[in-house]
């Protein structure tokens, strides 16, 4: 079990790594321009509430990604709403 929750705690920070990137290259956009693209904006945030969703189910950052939609592998009720949030915005920000 301490092999499987030292997983979960690097994936959670490589996650949270790529959050706080993610932020950075968008203030980064925004102080090159001057413009706010709100577009970018919504991938931005939906991009974000992606990990977020995948940040509330700890038990997939242990298992690869193959076996992520395997039957005995469940999604939190939350993680759901974020990957709708997600999927909407990162459309929206397409147009």
């Amino acid at each position: 079990m301490d092999e499987q929750s030292d997983k979960i705690k690097r994936s959670s920070y490589l996650i949270k790594a790529f959050m706080v990137l993610v932020i950075v290259m968008q203030v980064i956009q925004f102080y090159q321009t001057d413009i706010l693209d709100f577009g970018a904006l919504a991938g931005a945030i939906g991009v974000l509430a992606l990990l977020r969703g995948i940040l509330l189910s700890p038990q997939l950052l242990a298992k690869p990604l193959k076996y992520w939609f395997a039957s005995n592998l469940k999604f939190e009720k939350a993680s759901y709403s974020y990957f709708i949030l997600a999927f909407i915005l990162i459309v929206i920000s397409f147009f």
